[in-house]
């Protein structure tokens, strides 16, 4: 999958943009804010070093074509407001989409525009037949957002990931090509969509 690394995706408010390694120092000081989670594997990572070495093997996968890793910036400002990951997994053209969010951007609706913007990615540039997410079950942010852009929650897994050796139980959801297209071609907005069926 030849995905060029200067490849920029952009919405209304944001700007996702290939990883670089200076983005370490910014994800450190993000990480190490007391409400930044701590249930989120990342927040293991506590040097400058460690998120280094973790941006250089998200490059890396991005240059096999397993994985395509995008930092999230503020169209107006340039911050740095969170990034979203699409991994190749096991099956008939199937990726796992994973994301995390700044604190400071929490409640802004930043987290569905970029998830919107990573599905149509992933359904058009990279042909995907289904995309898939989990998020911790204390998460219910991150459940709302998966929720808001179509995905169907397939079950829960007592064992989704581990936390400082800890496994914690996980929200699994799911999206198909089929599905995605429909809610594209319809007349409602994906939000308006996710609220007429509550």
């Amino acid at each position: 999958m030849d995905i060029p690394t200067n490849m920029v995706l952009q919405t209304e408010r944001l700007l996702l943009r290939f990883p670089k390694l200076e983005d370490s120092e910014k994800i450190v000081s993000i990480v190490r804010l007391p409400n930044f989670p701590a249930q989120l594997p990342l927040k293991e990572m506590s040097s400058t070093n460690e998120i280094r070495d973790w941006l250089k093997r998200l490059q890396e996968g991005w240059v096999k074509g397993q994985v395509f890793s995008w930092i999230v910036d503020e169209l107006d400002s340039g911050q740095m407001v969170g990034q979203v990951t699409l991994s190749k997994v096991a099956g008939d053209n199937r990726w796992a989409r994973a994301f995390w969010t700044h604190p400071d951007y929490w409640g802004k609706g930043y987290a569905t525009e970029g998830a919107e913007q990573i599905l149509k990615f992933g359904f058009e540039a990279l042909g995907a037949e289904t995309i898939w997410a989990g998020a911790g079950d204390w998460n219910k942010g991150s459940c709302r957002v998966l929720e808001k852009i179509g995905m169907i929650s397939i079950g829960e897994n007592p064992k989704g990931y581990y936390s400082k050796g800890e496994p914690l139980r996980t929200r699994e959801y799911e999206l198909s090509r089929n599905r995605w297209q429909i809610i594209m071609s319809s007349s409602y907005s994906w939000l308006e969509h996710a609220a007429d069926r509550n």
